[in-house]
């Protein structure tokens, strides 16, 4: 375990504090809470897709476009939900060098990725005008995410991590992330700017939400004076 794993002298009487509040839990638990909630995103996503639809324009779309999309999309969900859940060696999350270049560097790809593809191919329908069609795709990713956050803390519920805010902000990337691929899948509005606005900034609401209600959870309670 190296030395940027353990946690401060802080956190330790914070994860004390914490643990006496909470009840043992039964073995494999863990792997329950990930395995359940795998299937209900899984679901969750499959529901919304059948309501929403698939476009219309795939065999109009360029094969090279569509897949790096679509697989950057995918990679960036999946590293995001794995660095968010993972325990750690030291049952206080991911190291912190990780989740800082998740949180910081995972954005600035995605934004890269969406700005560099969407202009060539993404979409055979260009959006006339960016923020009066952004919007309406911008509130579906925040209602498609927001569950998913909820299942991501949920799995964490109980546990205490020395880099709450970071945690947090990770599985609000990711439930993003995996929202901005199903609006990409349904989405036929091409265009840098729609994408950016409609699809992708909404994640910083989601991260925000997600570093503040860990860091919340994770406070130990003030007890009455007397």
């Amino acid at each position: 375990m190296t030395f940027s794993e353990r946690p401060s002298p802080g956190a330790r009487d914070r994860f004390l504090q914490a643990a006496s509040r909470q009840s043992a839990s039964r073995p494999g638990a863990w792997f329950r809470r990930i395995g359940l909630a795998a299937a209900a995103t899984i679901g969750w996503l499959l529901a919304i897709l059948s309501v929403l639809g698939i476009r219309r324009d795939w065999t109009h779309l360029p094969m090279p476009s569509l897949m790096a999309t679509v697989l950057g999309l995918t990679a960036a969900a999946l590293l995001a939900s794995r660095v968010g859940l993972t325990r750690g060696r030291s049952m206080v999350g991911a190291n912190s060098e990780v989740l800082r270049l998740v949180a910081a560097g995972l954005p600035v790809a995605l934004f890269l990725l969406v700005a560099l593809l969407d202009p060539h191919g993404t979409a055979t329908i260009e959006s006339p005008s960016v923020l009066p069609h952004a919007w309406p795709c911008g509130l579906l990713v925040l209602l498609i995410a927001l569950p998913l956050l909820g299942l991501g803390l949920w799995v964490l519920r109980g546990l205490v991590f020395s880099r709450p805010k970071l945690t947090g902000a990770c599985l609000g990337l990711a439930s993003a992330t995996w929202a901005h691929l199903l609006i990409r899948v349904h989405c036929p509005l091409g265009g840098a700017g729609h994408a950016i606005f409609g699809h992708l900034l909404p994640l910083l609401p989601l991260m925000a939400v997600g570093a503040w209600v860990l860091s919340a959870s994770g406070r130990p309670k003030r007890r009455p004076a007397g």
